[in-house]
């Protein structure tokens, strides 16, 4: 007789006791009712507990791992400067581009075409801008090509397409169909941020998030598309009607050289303030790593994440003939729960118990040994288990990999993705970076990188997350979801413990917006630790929250962020 059906028999027998009525168990009749009654009981109770199993795993899987519970990177956007190469070439995910100070590596988010040269001059609105120069307004100017913007570029060698090639914004161009032209040759022009970028495909609020800290930081980038010219784009004198528009001594810089005259033009014509820089061959980055691990029959688990270093599990690079062969778990969501694993073995156990006559004739086992070799190992398992005290044996922690155990007897090799989370935020913009690339030359960041956040691990953090997402799948609809999520965040970004040493609040207030008044809801943050508030300081967390509820917001007030007697 099993353990609880036995422990649910004498359970029985009290409470009948209780009731002054005793069931003697020599009568075999009464026996067998008893124990009936006892295991039914036992199925009825390991049917409700695997009932609320199956929700906590689907909690695990669906809410928790597939949440921002994991590290998330920190994106920016590179200027690559001319270096060794004088002809077009390629930079991808496999170019990597080192901040020293941080040891953290920013790879570039698509593939991009790099064009060595310098961009000259920019004619638009009837006005000449120059780099370090203070712009000069038209001589005569001339009202054709006054919605136009022509770039002068000083190629370091003959180009072919622009195709691939981005050019950074500071102001955006019209949503209307942009076309570049380079002699007769026609090259359609498009925003980057409505490409889906494949490495962070994945995760559909950090692609969101990326978009919008690129318009909130004030850059806007493109990309030019493809075309069919077969031969090298033609580099020109400066067209006639610029001549005509300008006196010559401001043009004498331009007289005698031949440059790529870029040509951007829409339906609707092009107006930009006057103050708008433009740069060639910008790259957006993330702050991530591709490295690989090895599977085998005597190292089947690996840890993907590594402390020392502060590098954590990002993504698994896809692989369709790897896909069956392991899989992934965080041993921070989801620990091994050894009163289960029992529960498994002997519901497996009893399976083939009660189903051993079909199971003997359908596998034709005449004598059973199969089957009694089965009872046997399961039980060891089983008491094993039962043998296993949690103090004896540190459970596992992070990220890993593990083989599944068929075919196990074969390597494999895994490619994934790691990243540094807060650590890829320290690249300010001028930093300056480094890449084994010899066409390369100076790379420095345009923009702060943000975004960059650690994995939660602190208990009353992921508490919090999970109760957000549970609540309002991750959006924000009520003022107590947005207190809720500023609270979340700022436990996600400086510990657990820094809540208790700060007191978020909202209040209703109005703020001027295009010459009106709107209502506005002001989060309030009353830091009263001075080293916290100096680490709040230091951050980009304000930053980095006033773009996620933009986001995640689903109502039309505005928010406003409050740090002491600072409005963000």
């Amino acid at each position: 007789m099993d353990v609880k059906v036995r422990n649910k028999v004498a359970e029985i027998q009290q409470a009948l006791e209780q009731d002054e009525q005793r069931i003697s168990l020599s009568d075999p009749v009464a026996k067998m009712m008893l124990v009936a009654l006892a295991h039914q009981s036992c199925e009825i109770e390991r049917k409700m507990d695997q009932t609320v199993e199956r929700l906590s795993e689907r909690f695990c899987d669906q809410v928790l791992l597939q949440s921002n519970l994991k590290a998330q990177p920190a994106v920016t956007v590179l200027s690559i400067g001319n270096g060794r190469e004088c002809t077009p070439y390629f930079i991808d995910e496999n170019d990597a581009f080192t901040y020293k100070p941080t040891k953290c590596n920013y790879r570039p988010i698509f593939k991009t075409r790099i064009v060595p040269g310098r961009l000259m001059a920019c004619f638009m609105n009837n006005t000449l801008l120059q780099p370090d120069k203070q712009p000069v307004q038209a001589t005569w100017p001339d009202n054709r090509y006054n919605k136009e913007l022509w770039l002068a570029f000083d190629a370091a060698g003959e180009v072919n397409t622009l195709e691939d090639v981005m050019i950074a914004l500071s102001h955006p161009l019209p949503d209307d169909s942009l076309t570049a032209e380079v002699g007769d040759v026609q090259i359609p022009l498009s925003l980057v941020m409505e490409d889906m970028p494949r490495t962070l495909n994945s995760n559909f609020m950090l692609a969101e998030f990326w978009k919008k800290s690129l318009v909130y930081y004030g850059l806007w980038l493109y990309r030019f598309g493809k075309c069919s010219n077969k031969r090298t784009l033609h580099r020109g004198e400066i067209p006639a009607w610029i001549m005509d528009s300008y006196a010559q001594e401001i043009l004498e810089p331009f007289i005698g050289n031949r440059f790529l005259w870029i040509r951007i033009k829409t339906d609707r014509g092009i107006s930009l303030p006057l103050d708008t820089a433009i740069l060639l061959n910008c790259i957006p980055a993330v702050n991530y790593d591709i490295q690989d691990v090895k599977l085998n029959y005597s190292e089947p688990i690996q840890r993907l994440e590594n402390d020392k270093t502060g590098t954590y599990f990002l993504d698994v690079v896809q692989n369709q003939e790897q896909a069956q062969d392991f899989f992934i778990r965080d041993f921070d969501v989801n620990q091994y729960d050894n009163e289960r694993i029992r529960e498994d073995v002997t519901n497996l156990y009893r399976h083939y118990v009660n189903d051993y006559f079909a199971f003997v004739d359908s596998n034709s086992l005449h004598d059973g040994a199969t089957l009694r070799s089965l009872r046997q190992s399961m039980m060891q398992v089983y008491d094993s288990l039962d043998e296993f005290r949690s103090g004896n044996v540190r459970p596992y922690g992070g990220t890993y990999a593990i083989r599944n155990p068929r075919n196990n007897q074969q390597p494999m090799v895994l490619t994934y993705f790691t990243t540094n989370g807060e650590r890829g935020n320290l690249l300010r913009r001028g930093g300056r970076l480094t890449s084994t690339n010899a066409a390369v030359g100076d790379v420095e960041a345009l923009i702060d990188a943000t975004g960059g956040r650690n994995k939660v691990r602190d208990i009353k953090t992921r508490k919090e997350l999970a109760r957000h997402i549970v609540n309002s799948n991750d959006r924000l609809f009520t003022k107590m979801d947005l207190l809720q999520y500023c609270k979340m965040e700022f436990m996600r970004a400086f510990g657990e413990e820094a809540i208790s040493y700060c007191q978020i609040s909202l209040s209703d207030s109005n703020i001027p917006v295009d010459g009106r008044i709107e209502k506005c809801i002001v989060v309030h943050f009353n830091v009263i630790s001075e080293s916290l508030k100096e680490e709040v300081n230091k951050s980009d967390f304000f930053d980095y929250l006033k773009i996620n509820i933009e986001l995640r917001k689903s109502f039309s007030c505005n928010v406003a962020l409050l740090k002491s007697s600072l409005c963000i």
